[in-house]
């Protein structure tokens, strides 16, 4: 496939490492210093779990032009900074476009200015944070995208796509309804990089605080409660269960995972590094439930200690 990764970060560059060394075509859009490094080095990227550097050459672009024609264009940036290029999409002939981050609100904005054919939405990961030129990450050999149709169906298109990625080294779950996963997704991580910021605000790690660690899982709780409020589906259905395991078992396998390498690259490592789009994920979610009749009183607690 000819595959434009629109956005140089953590995420996208190793989408872009996996999809080039699998044997697509593929460009990635970058300016500035990030343009610059990845001219002089190509994509560098090194998985601190097992101590392993990746390094390929890369083609990139500073600009998609209208008749530029990609089979697939992956747009991986934070969520505020999406918004800036809806008008260059709007205008580009590519057929598919797959938004992939963080997005509780799910695709009413991208659809005030490209058709609803050709947008799919996503998520993919894990993530991490960069340093100078190099991508610090984690398991680069488990990358992920979670994807699907708006109308939630299993399209050709689709099929193409996983089997491309997969080929690729990518897994790829195809979800039954995108939306509803990523507003659980959202349910899940806003309590989490909440509780991230408060701790940092006292100078040390969320791993180390048992007490925000049970504040944001009681916010994810209530965020599960509001969710059902309003009939939106959880997913994976796997997170139904988090509403009724003990609260103690729960908070010792968070504050296990928050103290893992994992959890300082991918989760700490990239809050630390996406401060703003965790807030406007945070606030998104607050929009949609905003009508649930759930009382968020943890997660007003967290916004106290961490946005506030």
């Amino acid at each position: 496939m000819k595959i434009l990764v629109y956005g140089a970060g953590v995420i996208g560059s190793m989408f872009a490492y996996k999809l080039k060394t699998g044997g697509n075509d593929v460009s990635v859009l970058a300016r500035g210093k990030r343009l610059q490094d990845l001219k002089e080095h190509g994509l560098v990227i090194r998985d601190d779990i097992f101590h392993k550097e990746y390094e390929t050459p890369i083609d990139t672009v500073e600009k998609l032009e209208k008749d530029d024609n990609y089979d697939l264009i992956l747009v991986i940036m934070q969520r505020q900074q999406v918004s800036q290029i809806l008008p260059i999409l709007k205008e580009n002939i590519s057929p598919t476009i797959i938004f992939t981050g963080n997005n509780p609100s799910g695709a009413d904005e991208y659809l005030e200015h490209i058709e609803r054919e050709r947008i799919l939405l996503g998520f993919g990961g894990p993530g991490g944070y960069r340093e100078d030129y190099r991508i610090i990450a984690a398991y680069v050999d488990n990358v992920i995208l979670y994807v699907g149709e708006l109308d939630c169906t299993m399209s050709e298109r689709i099929k193409k796509i996983e089997k491309a990625f997969t080929e690729s080294g990518i897994k790829v779950d195809l979800s039954e309804n995108i939306d509803a996963w990523l507003k659980t997704h959202a349910a899940f991580i806003s309590p989490l990089a909440m509780g991230s910021y408060a701790a940092r605000h006292r100078n040390t790690r969320l791993g180390k605080e048992k007490e925000l660690v049970t504040l944001a899982l009681k916010g994810f709780r209530e965020n599960l409660k509001a969710l059902k409020d309003l009939e939106i589906p959880i997913l994976p259905k796997k997170y139904r269960m988090l509403s009724w395991i003990p609260l103690l078992i729960l908070r010792n396998k968070i504050l296990k995972l928050m103290n893992s390498d994992f959890g300082r690259i991918a989760l700490s490592g990239h809050a630390d590094a996406a401060e703003m789009e965790m807030r406007k994920l945070t606030n998104d979610f607050q929009k949609v439930v905003e009508n649930a009749k759930t009382k968020m009183d943890a997660n007003k607690k967290l916004y106290e200690l961490s946005f506030a």
